[in-house]
């Protein structure tokens, strides 16, 4: 069973916008788009650099240092630039306004 760690309000996340912090020393950022809320590893697979200082253009960011590419609901590492890995993705769900992530990918 997952552990849940509240990490905002709901109301912290806006769409177009990044919202990075971090769980148990791990940097995270989560995302609203179309809706939903999505949480991935903030941190790009090819460089040691926020990808929440990136470019968000729809469903994706891109890395502010060699323009990798990731899904903000997968972390899949999509287009562009030197990263072919995959950026971890969390779980994530709202309750009373806050939003809860787990840990665990």
């Amino acid at each position: 069973m997952a552990e849940w760690i509240q990490v905002a309000e709901e109301s912290d996340i806006v769409e177009g916008e990044a919202f990075p912090t971090e769980i148990n020393g791990t940097a995270i950022a989560l995302y609203r788009f179309e809706g939903g809320l999505f949480a991935i590893g903030d941190i790009c697979t090819h460089e040691h650099v926020r990808l929440s200082d990136g470019w968000l253009d729809g469903d994706r960011i891109e890395c502010p240092l060699h323009q990798s590419c990731f899904e903000i609901r997968t972390g899949k590492c999509v287009e562009g630039g030197p990263a072919w890995q995959d950026v971890d993705h969390f779980a994530v769900k709202v309750e009373e306004g806050s939003v809860f992530v787990a840990p665990s990918a």
